[in-house]
């Protein structure tokens, strides 16, 4: 009976503390920290990996992706709860189309390129023929990235991204905010994808350790053919200063 006893003791002692996962991970920290404010006065942390600046919180500049009008001066974006989606900006960040993305970088910023990303993975431990493959890549790598100042500082966050409505005509739609965020690149694919320009992405998910990194066209089409913007999640850069 006393063996039995301990035994359930040393389970509940393992339930209890042997299963965080952050245990596991290596400690990865910045070169160096510091904060920029933009011209609106909105303040951004940055974290230096690799010799490159990362802003470590989504930007919020520009106008509202939720404000965005089609042709008809209608809203664009079909939103459930707009208190919600205004408290979410604050929280998680803009979302941006590609041609937005590229143009609002603060002055000494930029929108990072593909190669800029794999740097920022093999500083946390990636390996470079890992970073330049495509798809769900680097186990624990995308849980390094989500870490906040504590860990390794990027915090990537996991804001949604706007798209097509499936099976509605003029609609777009938030998706999967709190369960996926989305990233824009600067760097076009090479080929023809008959969507139009195409760009690498990064994705990283709450339910993985892993980072993705995929290609994705800037715009999509409803059934009828109307081709809209897709809007995803910016984070901007810049080398050391």
């Amino acid at each position: 009976m006393k063996k039995i006893f301990n035994l359930l003791c040393f389970i509940s002692v393992i339930l209890i503390t042997g299963c965080n996962d952050d245990d596991k991970l290596p400690r990865v920290t910045p070169e160096a920290t510091g904060t920029f404010s933009d011209t609106d006065g909105q303040e951004y942390p940055w974290a230096r990996y690799n010799g490159i600046d990362w802003m470590t919180s989504n930007y919020k500049g520009g106008t509202p992706y939720y404000e965005a009008k089609d042709k008809w001066d209608d809203d664009l974006i079909g939103i459930d709860d707009k208190e919600l989606a205004i408290a979410d900006l604050e929280t998680f960040g803009n979302l941006y189309t590609y041609e937005q993305a590229l143009a609002l970088a603060p002055e000494g910023w930029r929108l990072p390129t593909d190669e800029d990303w794999q740097k920022l993975e093999q500083a946390m431990g990636m390996s470079a023929q890992t970073a330049a493959q495509k798809g769900w890549r680097g186990s624990s790598i995308g849980e390094l990235l989500q870490q906040d100042e504590t860990g390794s500082g990027i915090h990537l966050q996991l804001g949604g991204y706007v798209s097509v409505r499936a099976g509605r005509p003029m609609s777009l739609r938030l998706r999967l905010v709190r369960s996926t965020g989305y990233y824009w690149t600067s760097t076009e694919a090479k080929g023809s994808y008959p969507e139009g320009t195409a760009v690498f992405y990064r994705s990283i998910r709450y339910n993985t350790s892993k980072i993705e990194r995929e290609i994705i066209a800037t715009t999509e089409q409803d059934y009828l053919d109307n081709v809209y913007p897709k809007y995803l999640s910016v984070r901007y850069v810049r080398d050391a200063q």
